[in-house]
């Protein structure tokens, strides 16, 4: 099982000083590899891997450095290109993270990311890799509570001082649009502003006056997309319709009845996410509209919108 820093051993254990004595990198094994913290999101460390190692079995040694075994070797390459010495970091994203990690040095460096199964502690699949980290950046996706280990080296076993910036974009709602640009970072949502769509409906009502009030001679939905909810209360009757195809909806228990004035008639428009990659994968932000019944007519009440996420009422944009 890999050991996981605290965050405050983790960020003490970023920087390594140049050494007295000779002696590989804390993190020259695999099974020994340092927690990358995601905060802050701007980071820089460094490393010496003058005396890094490149290991035959990397279950050989365990996290304490005690002889153990039965590992897959190590495969440091990328796109054919072997790189050697190398160190591993470990990072374990709670939500969705963009990535973007440089390495500077006066060599050659390559570099590997991978996922890896905490259960055993075998690596599963490589990520993203770049034999040339120094001149270009490593721009990984990094799926929430998915487990990644980041391999370094130099190119062709060289060793010696390594410079990492890692840079980390959170996706706090795992819509595909990182926080410092998602206009709605809380709730999922679609396209660069990363906010859900807006229900484009129209409920209507149609009526006949009487002496105290009206009379409802129909109530609809103009232009419902397929899935959405519609709900609507009136004289204490309730009617709830989930629209099979897109199109309009006619709340048809509200025909012939009366509402008394100052009496309210109201209607909501929901749509939950859909999933897959349409319009309404992630849902979409509802219309919550109303009417006050009056002698002769009805009053409008301001439209509210619902939120896509949690489905409470909220000012409209």
């Amino acid at each position: 099982m890999r050991i996981a820093l605290s965050l405050l051993a983790a960020a003490a254990a970023l920087s390594f000083p140049a050494a007295a004595l000779a002696a590989p990198p804390a993190n020259d094994n695999y099974l020994g590899s340092t927690r990358v913290p995601l905060d802050p999101a701007e980071l820089s460390t460094t490393v010496d891997t003058t005396e890094a190692t490149t290991q035959a079995d990397l279950f050989n040694p365990n996290a304490d450095g005690q002889p153990l075994g039965g590992g897959p070797a190590e495969q440091a390459s990328c796109n054919g290109v072997a790189f050697g010495k190398t160190v591993w970091y470990d990072i374990a994203p709670p939500t969705n993270y963009g990535l973007q990690l440089r390495a500077s040095a006066a060599f050659g460096v390559g570099i590997a990311i991978y996922e890896w199964n905490p259960r055993t502690s075998l690596i599963t699949k490589q990520v993203a890799c770049s034999a040339n980290a120094t001149a270009e950046d490593l721009l990984p996706t990094l799926d929430a509570n998915k487990s990644y280990t980041v391999q370094v080296g130099g190119v062709g076993g060289v060793g010696g001082a390594i410079g990492l910036s890692w840079t980390f974009f959170p996706d706090s709602d795992n819509d595909g649009a990182y926080d410092p640009i998602d206009d709605c970072p809380t709730v999922p949502g679609i396209g660069n502003s990363g906010c859900p769509p807006r229900l484009n409906v129209t409920p209507r009502v149609l009526f006949a006056n009487t002496g105290s009030g009206i009379v409802l001679t129909k109530l609809f939905v103009e232009r419902v997309p397929k899935g959405a909810k519609v709900v609507a209360s009136a004289g204490g009757r309730t009617q709830t319709i989930t629209a099979k195809k897109t199109g309009t909806i006619t709340l048809t228990k509200f025909t012939g009845r009366a509402i008394a004035a100052g009496k309210q008639i109201a209607v909501k428009v929901t749509m939950k996410a859909q999933g897959g990659k349409g319009k309404y994968r992630n849902g979409a932000t509802g219309l919550y509209r109303r009417w006050t019944a009056k002698v002769g007519g009805l009053k409008s009440q301001p439209d509210r919108c619902l939120n896509a996420k949690s489905g409470k009422t909220e000012k409209c944009s």
